[in-house]
């Protein structure tokens, strides 16, 4: 028998969360439920689509362009193909996933108001982690330079989930916190399958086949022995987008200004730069930045593969 393609109409799960948050961990967990088909990363599906739907033609061709250069539709096996519509391209990147009857697990780290939209069976896991701690991890990727601009990812993601809501019945969303996670492993991904609607399997607490391990307790605000309490204040500053705290203790919070928040843009652009040129090389990093802020695309096209290169040798 013909397996039925998939498309967005689908059951999916959706797992939302920052860059730096935990999303890996917990996509290998759910992922090896024996009724979950998880495929990788997925902010194709979604990155430089038309929010409304529909699309120009300009617009379907720079959502084109956007998955055919995507370094997980390479991995994936994925390939886009021309279409009338943005949902008749979502369908299609969806339908090439093959899973053998299992529930898709897709994971997005941005753009998630775009898949509460054009998902509307899908059921959301949001995934929460302490902004302070993403933003020392951000850094140690060499974003941003300096925590009070590494926590940028974060903001992004929650920027997106906020107007994801709106969206999302209740029956519809789950929300979990990293530090519960890893806390209590058994507790949280029995109340994730369960929103999910799937019985619960001792499989989902071991992440196999990956060089992740099993979540393990940590000592909760571990960003408080990394960050001065200057540091913290400005982050604190930066993500109070809403009223909700999600139980982390976002005070005091002041916002840098003049000197400081000069000094901040600079010394976060000069380490970024440093860090790029120390891991990719210091033409090829420049070759990047001058051909992104002049426009020039022989040096995007000269950097970017060699950039790309790397970034997949330093996966964990």
């Amino acid at each position: 028998m013909t397996e039925a393609k998939l498309d967005r109409h689908g059951q999916h799960i959706v797992l939302c969360g920052s860059l730096r948050a935990g999303t890996t961990l917990l996509r290998l967990l759910i992922g090896q439920h024996s009724q979950v088909h998880g495929q990788g990363e997925s902010d194709f599906l979604f990155d430089g689509a038309p929010e409304e739907g529909g699309g120009t033609a300009e617009e379907l061709k720079t959502f084109f362009d956007k998955v055919a250069a995507s370094r997980s539709t390479k991995a994936q096996g994925i390939t886009p193909s021309p279409g009338k519509t943005y949902e008749e391209m979502l369908d299609d990147l969806l339908g090439q996933h093959r899973t053998e009857g299992k529930r898709l697990l897709i994971t997005t780290h941005r753009h998630h108001d775009v898949a509460a939209k054009f998902l509307p069976n899908a059921v959301f896991v949001r995934l929460q982690r302490d902004p302070r701690d993403v933003a020392l991890s951000a850094k140690a990727m060499g974003w941003g330079g300096v925590p009070y601009r590494s926590v940028s990812c974060w903001i992004d993601s929650e920027a997106s989930w906020l107007a994801a809501e709106p969206h999302l019945t209740s029956e519809r969303q789950v929300f979990v916190r990293y530090e519960d996670l890893t806390g209590d492993p058994e507790k949280e991904m029995r109340r994730i399958l369960e929103a999910v609607g799937l019985p619960f399997e001792e499989a989902v607490l071991v992440p196999s086949g990956s060089t992740y391990s099993a979540p393990k307790p940590r000592a909760p605000e571990q960003f408080r022995t990394r960050l001065t309490e200057r540091e913290i204040a400005e982050i604190n500053s930066r993500v109070a987008l809403s009223s909700e705290s999600y139980g982390y203790d976002l005070t005091p919070a002041y916002a840098p200004k003049g000197i400081r928040k000069a000094q901040l843009t600079v010394e976060g652009s000069a380490r970024q730069f440093a860090f790029a040129a120390k891991r990719y090389g210091f033409v090829t990093q420049l070759a990047s930045v001058l051909g992104r802020k002049l426009k020039l695309g022989f040096l995007s096209d000269y950097a970017q593969p060699r950039i790309q290169k790397k970034v997949v040798e330093h996966l964990k």
